[in-house]
Formats: structure tokens, C-alpha cells, sequence
């Protein structure tokens, strides 16, 4: 193990808090749901149980406004459930106690002296993907030749959060080379999922994911190009939210190919509750950032409001490429039988070459032939993971030159028209909008490890740069889950996928989600589809 990586773990073990310590018979591997631990465990007073399972972060943010908590009270609450949930699913890069205490004091004090709160994000605990450039603090970007390399400055979304009255306490692990639907790392080893640690958390924000869904924080920051929050929020049964490109800055985050206009990476929150998804980006664009960031769009968010029996949500059941696992199918299935018996029109939508989609998006991916990530990996004497392997050696990925980038950014442009084109086609042969899509998160529940494979039903939301969100929906259940023994794979992924699912049993417990994409810029739109779909399927 070489030095860095040894300094980078002690300063990561040293920081877990010392009241959060679990007993060894806690964290025995053979348990493998760990959700309930954390109450379990009595590490956890009745007040914190209380602070941190209750409360969403609209509440929690209403309640200290109004003092009926401190700070102080809050972020020792989540900075001692995040230290057990880390035990359990090797979630944290490094824990910020002492930071994020001493700031809960000063809001505190300043409430008092002011008889109010600073910013609408008063004392609220906040996590942030280990990407997410802070001052002072090793930001490795998933590589061990940054590992030494120390942020000069906060990333501008931090900055804006803090100055909101936000709290951060802990920062959360990250894959090699972020680019995995799995968070598995030669530095910090595979992050977990909490209900069946078999599984995968996702990734590349699959700490967040697994903090997140076990009440350790109330929302987090991610980031995603390809399904890198989404696949978290999928797997860990939270919400997860990819608003389109240049609307939330990416000012200060930390990744390879610094500067890549091929596919633009978004940044957002993941969150245990919708509300908190909308608070979150609000918040953001409340202090018009494209005046900082130049590169931003100057949309603030806007209040619509769409009338329930008057929307069509189109439904793709299948992307054509990879079958959906039967869990993920009775999830989309039940869900559109809400919609229907609370009069929502529903069509289906057939898929538009989602497999031609991914080979532009892998290719746009690495136009270097990933040159720079086969360096970075060379000069840290790092081999590369089955999963980054996998990923920089797709078929379309190849050292380009200036006239082959223009034409797959060419490719790109096309793929985009022709999906808006057939989109309005749609539109006028059911006369009326197609208001959403609605599809599987990802062709399995929360995935066994290493086998994210088919980035497919996130990437091609990508490549479009439409705006999509994932939400909880449901849980394996190996009863009604039964594998399709009928089922003829259509190609070598699909077969791969489904060889996946040969005893519902391993998956018990997974959460599924389900994913809402709207059109380019239509971010408050998908919200308000997502609050009337989660209306109709009975949640408040």
C-alpha cells in the first residue's frame, strides 16, 4: 500500500466519530440488511433517533428557522449516525466534526443575536460527494495519483450553500475514475448497500447513496454523466435528481478531462424526500450563480402548475437493448395502474435506437481513447478495476482526431433532433403534450457488485441533456419477482443481465426505483409531474 493511500485512510479512520463507534457483533458481514442497526445499536438518543428519522430537510430547515432546534443539536445528531453508517457500508472519505460543530455554534450564537436565521439553509447538515472541491481538503477526483492534491478553493456550489447557512460534516466516497454505476475504489474499497450489503450502493455518488438512504444525512451533493446520481438514488431507494447541463454551477468540481464540452457532467442534490430536491435547487438559483459562472443558463426555477387529469405520461417498459429484471417491470407495472385509476393518461413509448445512443455517448466519453485516465493510472502505478476496464475499452471509444470529434459531436447533434422530431410526432398522433416519460431507473434492482454494466436507461438522458429524476418506489420480493424462465435474451448485455437474476432471493430486500425525464429544460416540469404521480400512488 503506498504512502498516500495510508495517509488518505488514517485521516479518514481517525476522523469517524468516536461516539459513534459500533461493537464488532454490529458490523458482522454475514447481517446483511444493516438499515435498522443505526436504531438498534443505542448509540442514538431518543432525540437524535428523533432528529434524524423524522424530519425531511424542509422540515428540519422550518424548524430551526422557528428555534425549536439548534444547530448545534442537528448536525451532532447526523454527524454521529453518519459515523455508524459509514461502519456500515464504507460510505466517507472523511468526517468534518470539529468544522461543522464550531459552525453550528456560530449560527446558533447568530440566531440569538439576530432573532432569526442566517439564509434559508440555516444549520442544515449537507454531505457532498469527495469530488466537490473543498479548501484545504484532499480531492482526489477517484485517482491515487491526486490523492495529494489539496483544493486551493470551495467549489462555487458550496460557497452558495454555505453562505445559504448550510452545514457540511462529511464527504463521501467515489469509484475509480467516477465513471462505474458501482462505488468501488483501490483506496477506500467498496461502499455498500445498506439493506443487502450483496448489493451494490451505485455510483460513481454511491456513498451519498448509502449515507443518504440510512438517515446519516438529509440530502447530499452529487454529480452525474451518465447515471451517477441516479443509479445511487436507484439502488438506495431515495430520491435523485440530474437537472439539465449549465443550470446548477460545476464551477470547482475535480475530474478528468477538465474542460470536455462532448457530454457535460450536471451536478445535484439526492434526498430522502421530493421536497428537498426542489428546496436544494431553488436555493442555488435564488442567487442567480450564472453571474458568478458564466457558463450558466439564467433560468431561475420557475412555479408551474399542471393540471392532473390533463397530463400524458409516456411509459417506456423497455429500452430494447436490455430487458428489465421482473422486479423492475411489476414496480413500473403497479405504478402505471395508479396513474391510470386516477385519471392520468398514459401511451407507450417506444424506444428511439437507445443502443445508438450509447455508442455515441461512450465514444463522447473518451475522444482521447481515455489517453489521460490510462496516464493518470500509469503515474500512480494503479491498475485499472474490471469496471473501468469495461468502460474505457467500449468498441466506439478511440483516440480521435479534430475532424473525427466534430463528427461524432455531429452524431450527437443528429441523435438529439431526430428524438425531438419523433417526440413531436408522438405528440400530434395522440393530440396532446407528452408531458413526461416514465422508465426504469436501471434494468436491475440495486445491482450485485461489479455488474453494473448497461448504463443505458440513465446515459441516453445524458447524450439528450434531458432532465431526469429518480424515485423510490418499491422493494424486491422474491415471491411475486419470479424469474422469467421464457425470456430469449435479444444480445450478449441483455443475456449478461439476465443471467443475473436466476434466484430472486439474492436480490431480497433491493429497493427499485423508477426514473420521470422530461424535455431539455423542463426541470420543473418533471417536479411537478413527480408530485402528481407520487399523489396518485397515495404518498402526500
Amino acid at each position: 500500500m503506498s504512502s498516500s493511500i495510508q495517509r488518505v485512510l488514517q485521516i479518514r479512520d481517525e476522523s469517524i466519530p468516536k461516539d459513534s463507534l459500533l461493537k464488532d457483533s454490529n458490523i458482522n458481514s454475514s447481517i446483511l440488511d444493516v438499515s435498522n442497526i443505526p436504531r438498534q445499536c443505542g448509540l442514538l438518543s431518543d432525540d437524535e433517533l428523533n432528529i434524524t428519522e423524522n424530519y425531511t430537510a424542509t422540515q428540519l430547515v422550518a424548524l430551526l428557522a422557528q428555534g425549536q432546534l439548534t444547530s448545534e443539536q442537528v448536525i451532532r445528531a447526523y454527524i454521529k449516525r453518519a459515523g455508524i453508517t459509514h461502519q456500515l457500508t464504507n460510505c466517507a472519505t472523511e468526517f468534518l466534526s470539529k468544522e461543522a460543530i464550531d459552525r453550528a455554534k456560530y449560527l446558533d450564537e447568530e440566531f440569538k443575536r439576530r432573532g432569526g436565521p442566517i439564509g434559508c439553509l440555516h444549520g442544515l447538515p449537507i454531505s457532498t460527494k469527495d469530488l466537490v472541491a473543498m479548501k484545504g481538503r484532499r480531492t482526489s477526483a477517484g485517482w491515487i495519483k491526486w490523492l495529494d492534491r489539496i483544493a486551493e478553493d470551495d467549489a462555487l456550489i458550496l460557497k452558495i450553500l454555505y453562505d445559504a447557512g448550510a452545514i457540511f460534516y462529511v464527504r463521501t466516497t467515489q469509484p475509480q475514475s467516477l465513471m462505474h454505476l458501482e462505488c468501488d475504489s483501490p483506496v477506500y474499497g467498496t461502499t455498500i448497500n445498506p439493506f443487502n450489503r450483496n448489493l451494490s450502493s451505485g455510483g460513481s455518488s454511491g456513498g451519498e447513496g448509502a449515507l443518504i438512504a440510512m438517515k446519516g444525512s438529509p440530502i447530499g451533493i452529487g454529480t452525474d454523466i451518465g447515471g451517477s446520481i441516479r443509479g445511487p438514488a436507484n439502488n438506495n431507494g431515495i430520491y435523485g435528481f440530474k437537472p439539465t447541463s449549465f443550470r446548477l454551477p460545476l464551477q470547482g468540481i475535480i475530474a478528468e478531462q477538465a474542460g470536455r464540452e462532448s457530454i457535460i457532467a450536471a451536478i445535484g442534490p439526492l434526498a430522502r424526500a421530493r421536497e428537498d430536491i426542489i428546496l436544494f435547487v431553488k436555493t442555488i438559483l435564488d442567487t442567480e450563480p450564472w453571474l458568478r459562472d458564466p457558463s450558466l443558463v439564467p433560468i431561475p426555477w420557475r412555479s408551474i402548475t399542471l393540471d392532473s387529469k390533463n397530463i400524458t405520461i409516456a411509459v417506456m417498459w423497455d429500452d430494447n437493448v436490455v430487458h428489465p429484471h421482473p422486479p423492475v417491470t411489476r414496480a413500473l407495472r403497479e405504478t402505471v395502474e395508479h396513474l391510470k385509476k386516477s385519471g392520468i393518461r398514459i401511451i407507450d413509448w417506444e424506444p428511439i435506437d437507445h443502443q445508438k445512443s450509447w455508442d455515441i455517448i461512450s465514444a463522447l466519453y473518451y475522444c482521447n481513447g481515455a489517453e489521460e485516465e490510462r496516464n493518470v493510472m500509469a503515474d500512480g502505478n494503479e491498475k485499472p478495476l474490471p469496471l473501468t476496464e469495461w468502460i474505457i475499452n467500449q468498441p466506439h471509444v478511440k483516440k480521435r482526431t479534430w475532424t473525427e470529434m466534430n463528427k461524432l459531436i455531429s452524431d450527437r447533434e443528429i441523435y438529439r433532433t431526430q428524438y425531438a422530431q419523433i417526440w413531436n410526432e408522438r405528440e400530434t398522433v395522440c393530440h396532446s403534450s407528452i408531458d413526461c416519460l416514465l422508465a426504469p431507473g436501471a434494468p436491475s434492482a440495486a445491482s450485485q457488485h461489479g455488474t453494473s454494466r448497461w448504463w443505458g436507461y440513465t446515459s441516453v438522458w445524458n447524450l439528450l441533456d434531458y432532465p431526469a429524476v429518480i424515485f423510490p418506489v418499491t422493494v424486491v420480493d422474491p415471491v411475486k419477482d419470479q424469474v422469467e424462465t421464457d425470456y430469449k435474451p435479444r444480445n450478449t448485455l441483455d443475456a449478461d443481465n439476465y443471467n443475473l437474476y436466476t434466484s430472486p432471493t439474492s436480490y431480497a430486500n433491493a429497493p427499485i426505483g423508477l426514473q420521470l425525464i422530461g424535455r431539455r429544460y423542463n426541470d420543473e416540469k418533471v417536479m411537478q409531474c413527480l408530485e402528481i404521480i407520487e399523489q396518485a400512488m397515495g404518498r402526500n
